[in-house]
């Protein structure tokens, strides 16, 4: 009798343990999930696309001052002579770079107006010819570009100091042009919209 009561004492113990065991585990794994959408989490938090490339991770103050989106990082990959017509933009190690290119060897007139509470500095005209034009106004805080582009590549190259964000209006032939033919960082990202801003 004693015996079956101490084995009966023995099985009611391990039942416990396995509960205090299970409980503890649950508490663990939500813990671990974390709150929804809270940063460090897993859940519903956001999380960079696989493909977003580990260079476009920057530090502040140290190779990237300017600290530019990770979308907007990169050479566009589109980007060659005579490549798909459009404005392609992106940053890099070396600032910030807007260039247009067509694939025909005609008249491609480009204009751009881009506008910052910053001042843009540094503009660094590219295989710019007879009736492109490149000009700093408002202090500093517009910069509009004219291009006519053949089948080569017009650019222009510069950095933004201040100001939390850059907008860009870009057009072909007195027209805003297509959202599909503008390439943004090296995925070729096309914006949502035409003027649209890009901010730090």
């Amino acid at each position: 009798m004693i015996k079956h009561l101490f084995i009966k004492t023995l099985a009611g113990a391990g039942l416990l343990a396995a509960v205090i065991a299970g409980s503890a585990a649950f508490s663990a794994q939500a813990s671990a999930k974390g709150e929804p959408g809270k940063s460090g989490t897993t859940g519903t938090a956001i999380l960079l696309d696989s493909t977003t490339p580990a260079s476009t991770t920057t530090t502040p103050g140290l190779s990237d001052p300017e600290r530019w989106p990770a979308w907007v990082q990169g050479r566009p990959t589109k980007l060659d002579d005579g490549s798909a017509r459009g404005w392609y933009f992106w940053h890099d190690a070396s600032g910030l770079h807007l260039d247009t290119t067509t694939p025909q060897d005609r008249n491609h007139a480009f204009e751009a107006v881009l506008t910052t509470a910053g001042t843009f500095y540094d503009i660094d005209k590219i295989h710019l010819e007879s009736g492109d034009d490149v000009q700093l106004l408002d202090h500093g805080h517009r910069l509009v570009v004219k291009f006519h582009t053949y089948s080569g590549i017009d650019g222009v190259n510069f950095h933004i100091a201040g100001g939390d964000s850059v907008r860009l209006r870009l057009e072909e032939g007195g027209h805003l042009i297509d959202r599909s033919n503008i390439f943004v960082g090296h995925f070729n990202v096309h914006p949502a919209t035409d003027p649209f801003t890009i901010h730090r």
